[in-house]
């Protein structure tokens, strides 16, 4: 994909409801909007979202969310592509900025927790990704498989370079996806009595068998 491409797809994201491309102000009231989406979600179900309560939260009009999304489900798919663009490097450096080779355990056990401290900042978002993805919704699902790419293939390359047994990809698609799955479920899990350390150093143990073919 080339740059322009890229830049015109990022102005086409920003649009708003009229087709217009918002100014300075006009983004920050579009964020503003999001932030209030995202407060939200904390305490209401994504189903009972209403525009009404969005534009209460951020101190302005329904009318005005009008300006810039056609309705929640909008706003929502902006803040997960949001989402993604921000932490799909992150999630990549989580895994690729650690010594692999001299302190294996270590390593595994910062990807873990950072893995279980990023779902922990971005619940509420998550937690809808997760959901609209099962129901088959491709749009959430595409923004989903994305942000977890960038840490799929990190995990993939080391796991080739590591030579362990079975397909790379495999692997790594394999882990992240429970990584994913046991973040989404911490609390719970932590409700029946499995602390969060107890947590990491579990899924830690699974990140040295799986990749680095360490017990």
């Amino acid at each position: 994909m080339s740059e322009q491409t890229t830049d015109d797809d990022d102005v086409q994201d920003l649009r708003a409801s009229d087709g217009r491309v918002p100014g300075r102000r006009g983004l920050a009231t579009r964020q503003k909007m999001l932030d209030a989406t995202g407060i939200l979600l904390d305490t209401v179900a994504y189903r009972d979202l209403k525009v009404v309560d969005i534009a209460r939260e951020a101190g302005t009009s329904p009318a005005t969310f009008y300006q810039y999304f056609p309705d929640v489900e909008a706003a929502m798919l902006a803040m997960a592509a949001d989402l993604g663009d921000a932490w799909y490097e992150d999630l990549s450096k989580l895994v690729t900025n650690r010594d692999w080779e001299g302190d294996p355990d270590g390593s595994a056990h910062r990807v873990a927790d950072g893995m279980l401290e990023f779902w922990t900042l971005h619940k509420p978002v998550l937690r809808v990704l997760d959901m609209a993805s099962m129901e088959g919704d491709l749009r959430f699902r595409e923004i989903r498989t994305n942000l977890l790419a960038g840490a799929t293939k990190a995990l993939m390359d080391l796991a080739a370079e590591r030579h362990i047994p079975g397909d790379p990809m495999a692997s790594a698609g394999v882990v992240v996806g429970m990584l994913a799955h046991v973040a989404n479920h911490q609390h719970g899990l932590e409700r029946w009595g499995v602390s969060h350390d107890v947590l990491v150093d579990t899924v830690a143990g699974i990140i040295r068998r799986t990749i680095l073919g360490v017990v």
